[in-house]
């Protein structure tokens, strides 16, 4: 069943049960009503006979009289002329328990136990006081209210059926309105269902319109997003194989080539022939521990051994393992600034910096500069509860080689990303190396930025934390 079915069935569901139980509720308070109303007319009418009586009595002093009496008060209205089923209406008793009004005249003087039905009768009549006592009694038929009984039960169910009329009316509407409140909220689900049926076919241009701001809007949006994620995922899963797949097949292709040519006699077995091969094999080796690295920083699963460190003495170390090319090319070095120590991974970031001294100086002419300078700065951030205080180290590394196009900025972190795309794997590395840069940097809690400007150099920017302290104010 579709989600759109089952919502209207819980919707048509809840008004028919709403309905049901607005009904009940109407009908028993209604029924309730009434029967306290007519309650409320009898006991009124019991106490005016008792007041009545006791008024007469007192005058009197006697019982002599009383029909006269009672048929002024009734304004000639004749009781005897409503049928019951005992034939009577109002009875009155003296002290002695005889009868001196009922419906009958000839039943006066009566005793009350020569009634058929006298032990109901004596439950039901009341005692009539005067002067604080009790002078007689009387007894008035309940079918007397009958006629309120049936007035009452007519409204009750008149209000009934009009309640129920009005809910069946209301039900229906209700029921017409929420499937077409069902479709048009559905409507966008549904665009959505097809969708995600193309996704999961492998159709990730697929987008799907999106009208308002609601929860359904937001949705919408989101599964926007997820696919343009996905395809750009898919697009760079596709590069990197692709890139991989070249990285590998080159130095492969090279150590298959002298094998199959030593196998064959065409060349000999000698060191100069196995150098090569050996020199691949390395480049592979480098290239499978590069990419394993990364994946792991990327998954936030890479170990880090930190301990506290000079960074000045370790950029100082890493020039000196460029120390014969530096002085070839005849490119001058500065490191300016002093810095406290920093607690980091030296062997991590041993391969940042590696990297990024020897990107300069692949792309730093003969008789270039490359410089780095070191920097403590503090950033304040404001946050809801008060500000709080970061210290930093700022690394800047920068030459004044050809630079970088403004348009290849963003891309340079990229894995297997090359600005110039003529350079080979030896002249311009495996286009890793400032992926792994990024990944290090990030696992310390820092963060790496370019900036470079055609003809004018590069600068590469690291900040690594070193203290963070919050204030409260």
């Amino acid at each position: 069943m579709s989600f759109r079915r089952k919502m209207i069935l819980i919707l048509v569901g809840l008004v028919f049960f709403l309905t049901f139980i607005l009904t009940t509720v109407a009908s028993i308070s209604v029924r309730y009503s009434m029967g306290r109303t007519v309650n409320s007319i009898e006991q009124n009418a019991i106490r005016q006979y008792s007041e009545r009586l006791t008024a007469f009595y007192e005058e009197y002093q006697s019982w002599e009289g009383l029909p006269e009496y009672l048929n002024g008060i009734l304004n000639g209205y004749d009781y005897r002329r409503i049928e019951f089923r005992n034939g009577r209406i109002l009875l009155v008793f003296n002290q002695d328990n005889a009868l001196v009004y009922g419906s009958d005249p000839a039943e006066n003087g009566k005793k009350i136990e020569e009634f058929e039905s006298y032990m109901t009768m004596i439950r039901q009549w009341r005692p009539i006081q005067a002067d604080g006592e009790v002078v007689g009694h009387f007894w008035l038929n309940p079918n007397s209210f009958s006629g309120q009984n049936r007035f009452a039960q007519e409204i009750a169910d008149s209000v009934f059926r009009a309640v129920v009329i009005g809910l069946i009316l209301t039900c229906l509407i209700a029921s017409l309105l929420g499937v077409w409140l069902a479709r048009r909220f559905t409507l966008p689900l549904k665009g959505l269902m097809e969708g995600v049926g193309k996704v999961t076919k492998g159709d990730l241009s697929v987008r799907i319109a999106v009208q308002g701001k609601d929860e359904l809007a937001m949705l919408g949006n989101a599964f926007n997003r997820m696919t343009g994620q996905l395809a750009r995922n898919e697009e760079v899963r596709r590069n990197m194989v692709a890139d991989i797949a070249h990285e590998l097949r080159t130095p492969l292709s090279v150590i298959v080539g002298k094998l199959e040519s030593i196998q064959e006699g065409i060349l000999p077995s000698g060191p100069e022939n196995l150098l090569p091969i050996q020199d691949e094999t390395i480049r592979l080796i480098r290239l499978v521990r590069d990419l394993q690295q990364l994946s792991l920083a990327e998954a936030g699963q890479l170990p880090l051994s930190k301990n506290k460190m000079d960074i000045r003495k370790l950029l100082e170390k890493i020039f000196e393992q460029f120390e014969f090319e530096l002085e070839e090319r005849k490119i001058a070095r500065e490191i300016r600034g002093e810095v406290c120590e920093i607690e980091a991974d030296s062997d991590r970031l041993t391969q940042v910096f590696v990297n990024l001294i020897g990107n300069a100086l692949l792309h730093t002419p003969q008789g270039g500069k490359i410089s780095i300078h070191l920097a403590e700065v503090t950033e304040v951030k404001t946050e809801k509860d008060g500000q709080s205080q970061i210290k930093w180290l700022k690394i800047e590394v920068e030459d004044n080689g050809e630079g970088i196009p403004e348009n290849e900025l963003d891309s340079i972190f990229n894995r297997f990303y090359r600005v110039d795309k003529a350079r080979g794997r030896e002249s311009g590395g495996t286009g890793i190396g400032l992926a792994i840069a990024k990944e290090f940097v990030q696992a310390h809690g820092g963060s790496i930025a370019v900036e470079s400007e055609l003809g004018n150099g590069t600068k590469f920017i690291v900040l690594l934390p070193l203290e963070e302290r919050s204030a409260l104010y």
